[in-house]
């Protein structure tokens, strides 16, 4: 029997929005702690999430440079969770349908003949949360 070798990585960044994703809470670096939070962040009785549009703009960005699939509908759905520091006991992100679908980004390498062959890094998606 004969093996192929597949590695995957999962990559997390941090938008360079002015606020989170779901609140209006500064995510400015450095702030002394327990300043960047809001009754969203906290979890109040009452309050509601509004997405943050920039987060979006920046996610379909991505998407189109890496020759992906941006969908047209995307879902955010409860992922649960029991951290001292998460206040909800969930968060909320993009499992089922992501906003960035498949894409790739195609890499030229060089052997030591300066030969030059292309390979393509394939991209499962990319999501919000």
């Amino acid at each position: 029997m004969q093996w192929e070798t597949v590695i995957g990585l999962e990559v997390h960044v941090q938008l360079a929005t002015k606020s989170k994703i779901f609140s209006g809470s500064s995510t400015a670096f450095g702030a002394p702690p327990n300043t960047q939070a809001n009754a969203v962040d906290l979890a109040l009785p009452g309050t509601l999430p509004v997405a943050n549009e920039q987060a979006f703009h920046s996610a379909i960005l991505f998407g189109l440079a890496v020759n992906a699939e941006i969908e047209r509908r995307s879902v955010f759905e409860r992922k649960n969770y029991f951290y001292p520091d998460l206040p909800k006991g969930y968060q909320t992100t993009q499992l089922a349908e992501p906003i960035v679908g498949e894409g790739h980004v195609d890499i030229e390498l060089e052997d030591g003949a300066k030969k030059t062959k292309t390979r393509r890094i394939r991209i499962h998606h990319a999501h919000l949360e």
